[in-house]
């Protein structure tokens, strides 16, 4: 909370794309945890081998910065940011999985409590998961005047959140009970955190470091940066994609800049390095759209019409650009750090693994390979109305024929699962799955090509 609230400050005051959400996203806590794995293995303070690691990775990234090496964006195409966004989903949703199965294992409960645990566990992620998702839809329904629709769509996941938590409440009064069943969240106070306690002090205790683990540091670092590199990368050209109409200009460089400082920042304190996230990211512009109309003046020039049925044009969605929420959305994690021993101790563990199956399911619609997943197990004589579908961009498969639309799929979801297995199974291995992710940029604009007709791959990967 700390790391994010504090980054985020930075990057809604000083970012040069203020609608760009910063946080320690699940990538970094993976790698955080080989390098976990490594300091346990080999004896040395994780914290202040943790802190090297970052000295190096802010060299790393502003060698990046400073180079113009942000160039490279322009080909970071649909193909690389969503098979990432995806990868990113499926963690998401595994991680909730893995957590609700351990619901029934509550080591401090008998047998009996633990599968009354584990169950009603089950019973609040999927009333959160399905009251969110519906409150998420709340733009669309005919009910209640349009404010109150946006806060709902908006907000709707933390009100199911509070609302879940009161309903977990409701198995207080089952009898005499051993244990706290639903489980919640363990928190302990802030003034026995090894953070405060010791963390924090980090800069003291990076002298005990070995020379030799110090240069061994790099990999690690590396990896780190060129995790940063993508990730902040595609979180930033999500955010500004096309479909939003944003009016502010990228700040790529400038950007990954700000992040090479936040990175030491962090390193130096103790804490988990921050960059640009995803869902959460895209989600943050997309939260801030809204309709409005294109109207056409006398002279033939456009501009916006506020008023619907008064004016012919076209409805365009405009971003309400701002430094604002951002900056709100980061104050809050402050706020939050200093008051959540007092409210994480009462949210129930499975909400939890629940909100994480939702961002994992909210990071789907509008996802090409989702919807191309989709459109090859359909029925054929379906698969005229995706393309009418307006919510979704499948313009292509009025140009494209259906076998090159399965075989770009496939290699996707290949490469996909690929770096999927790498990322579980793989050891400390793999902690280079950044490198394997990073590795689809050339893959895509070298080997593709000879794979697919260039005309039909630029209509399946096309902005």
């Amino acid at each position: 909370l700390l790391s994010t609230g504090m980054c985020g400050l930075m990057q809604s005051v000083f970012g040069g794309q203020p609608l760009l959400i910063v946080g320690v996203a699940e990538p970094i806590v993976i790698i955080y945890h080989f390098m976990d794995d490594y300091c346990t293995r080999t004896g040395i303070d994780f914290t202040a081998w943790a802190a090297w690691t970052c000295v190096w990775a802010t060299g790393f990234l502003t060698i990046m910065a400073v180079t113009n090496l942000c160039n490279g964006i322009k080909w970071f195409t649909r193909f690389c940011g969503e098979t990432f966004g995806m990868l990113i989903a499926i963690l998401f949703l595994q991680q909730a999985i893995k957590g609700l199965v351990d619901e029934f294992r509550y080591e401090q409960a008998e047998s009996y409590w633990r599968v009354m645990n584990g169950m009603f566990g089950l019973v609040l992620a999927f009333l959160y998961v399905w009251s969110s998702s519906a409150l998420s839809q709340a733009r669309r329904w005919r009910i209640g005047n349009s404010f109150l629709r946006a806060v709902l769509a908006d907000y709707g996941f933390a009100l199911s959140l509070v609302a879940m938590t009161g309903v977990s409440f409701a198995m207080s009064s089952w009898g005499d009970k051993p244990v706290d069943v639903p489980q919640r969240i363990v928190m302990p106070p802030i003034s026995e955190s090894v953070w405060v306690t010791s963390g924090v002090y980090v800069v003291y205790d990076m002298a005990s470091v070995t020379v030799a683990q110090i240069f061994a540091a790099i990999i690690p670092g590396f990896v780190i940066s060129v995790l940063f590199y993508f990730d902040h990368s595609v979180s930033s050209q999500l955010a500004q994609q096309k479909d939003f109409n944003v009016t502010r200009p990228s700040a790529y460089h400038y950007d990954l800049l700000l992040l090479a400082l936040m990175t030491i920042l962090c390193g130096l304190l103790g804490l988990p390095p921050v960059n640009g996230v995803l869902p959460q990211a895209p989600l943050h512009t997309r939260s801030l759209t809204s309709k409005v109309l294109l109207a056409e003046d006398e002279g033939g020039d456009q501009h916006e019409g506020m008023v619907e049925g008064t004016v012919k044009g076209k409805k365009v969605l405009k971003v309400y650009e701002s430094r604002l929420s951002n900056f709100i959305q980061a104050a809050l994690c402050i706020v939050l750090f200093g008051v959540a021993q007092y409210i994480l101790k009462l949210i129930p563990t499975a909400l939890v693994w629940a909100f994480f199956a939702f961002m994992a399911l909210e990071s789907l619609p509008g996802n090409q390979l989702w919807d191309r997943l989709q459109i090859i197990v359909c029925d054929a004589k379906k698969r005229a109305e995706w393309a009418r579908d307006t919510s979704c961009q499948c313009a292509y498969l009025e140009t494209v024929p259906y076998s090159s639309i399965a075989i770009f799929t496939l290699i996707q979801v290949t490469c996909l699962l690929g770096i999927w297995a790498i990322t579980v199974w793989a050891g400390l291995f793999g902690i280079s799955f950044p490198i394997f992710i990073m590795a689809l940029v050339p893959l895509r604009a070298l080997v593709l090509p000879k794979v697919i007709k260039p005309n039909f791959l630029s209509d399946l990967d096309a902005d």
